[in-house]
This record gives structure tokens, sequence and C-alpha cells, in this order.
């Protein structure tokens, strides 16, 4: 097994009058193979991204608290809330908006970017729930490029998986397909992987392995996202 680490400390952080933001990576100049963006923001009341285009992409989003309002340019609007993720395959061109839904609470989201299997098809977006007891000290896959056990569809030889880890659990990620990494991005609490301990915003690429055991030092909330790494890696 080899790996790469993406601490708290590397990533980008901004601040400014309405959003806390961290980045790992710069789209189109940093990567994870096909995983290229990862943005960690918590967004004031009321406040949010107003109508802008993407084209040719694969993006993602999992709240971990508070509500997201979307609506794009296809007729697709709706609310996404903790317990969902939210796959939007942006291909040919599509124009989308993001607010927080709510004019008191702040939300917490992260916004993943995958580049695409095959360029330029209809863009779409979907979503997949889940009950919290799914994801408890085990792996809940929740995008996969076939739907596999009940999960959404993206673009590309993606896998995208949650996991809450009490503290003393531990967990198995089996690889989805071989050749394959996964970056597993520590939303909060504290875990064990190989042989390192990552803190609230740390991360971990794992690869040359057909799996990884992590265990919980504290209640741990997990974010999964196994790529192709035949483009490589550039941090």
């Amino acid at each position: 097994m080899n790996y790469i680490l993406r601490p708290n400390r590397q990533r980008i952080h901004k601040q400014d009058s309405w959003k806390t933001s961290a980045y790992a990576f710069v789209p189109y100049q940093t990567h994870f193979g096909e995983l290229c963006g990862f943005a960690d923001d918590v967004v004031a009341p009321g406040r949010g991204f107003g109508l802008h285009p993407h084209q040719n992409m694969e993006i993602s989003t999992i709240v971990l608290r508070g509500t997201q309002k979307h609506r794009d340019d296809t007729g697709g609007e709706g609310l996404i809330g903790a317990n969902a993720v939210q796959t939007m395959s942006a291909g040919s061109g599509i124009q989308h908006s993001e607010f927080n839904a709510s004019d008191t609470e702040p939300f917490h989201s992260f916004q993943i970017w995958v580049y695409p299997r095959s360029l330029n098809g209809p863009p779409r977006h979907e979503q997949f729930r889940y009950e919290p007891a799914q994801k408890l000290n085990t792996v809940l896959l929740t995008l996969s490029p076939d739907r596999r056990s009940g999960s959404a569809l993206i673009n590309q030889e993606a896998f995208f998986s949650v996991s809450r880890l009490e503290a003393g659990k531990s967990v198995r990620y089996a690889l989805q397909q071989p050749g394959n990494g996964v970056y597993i991005h520590n939303a909060y609490g504290s875990v064990a992987v190989a042989d390192q301990t990552l803190a609230n915003g740390d991360a971990i690429g794992v690869y040359d392995t057909d799996s990884v055991t992590l265990t919980g030092l504290a209640d741990t909330e997990l974010i999964f996202v196994e790529v192709p790494l035949q483009r490589g890696i550039e941090l």
C-alpha cells in the first residue's frame, strides 16, 4: 500500500463575509487521479452561489449540516439535506445555483469534482438518500458508474461512499475496481488509517492496495472517493 497525505493545514483556506471554505485541490491544476476538486464550505443563512455555468465535469454535493437549495436551467430544482448525496453531470453544459435554504442557520457541505468518463453528454442530476443507520460503523456506497447496490449514477469509473464511525470501531474499505485509488476525507473526528491519524479536515489518498482499514479514535464522519489513477497524482 502507498498513500499521500492531505492535512487540513495544507488545504487552501478562504473566508469572506458569507462563506468559509477549504479547498484540497485546484481543478485543472492539481488532482488525485480523476478527482480534481474537494471544497469544504460553510455558508451563511440565506446566502449562496448565483446562477453559474459548468461543462464536462461530474459535480457531487454532500451536506454535513443544514439544507442546500439547488436550481438549474434544465428545470431541475430541489433541496439537499444531510443523509443525501447529489450528483450532477454537467455534460455539454449546465447552469445552476446553490443557496442555503435557511434564513437562520448556516449549512456545511462538500462539493466534489471528478473528471467525466465521456464528454458532452446530456446534463443531468439525481440524489441518493439514506437513513443514518445505514452508514453507522460500515461503508455505504452512494454513487457508482453502474448503479450497483442501489447507488446513484456518476459518469466515471468512480465510487463515492460515506461512513459514520464510532470511537473504537473499525471498518474495512474494499476498492471496487483494480488500479483505482481512494481519497478518504475526515469531515470531523479522529481516525487511524495506515500508520497515520487523521484529525478534522485531514485526508489520505490510498493506492496500490485492494483494501484499507480505518479505526475510530473518536466519533468520526468519513467520505470516500474512489477514482481511476491513470492521470496520476499532482498536489
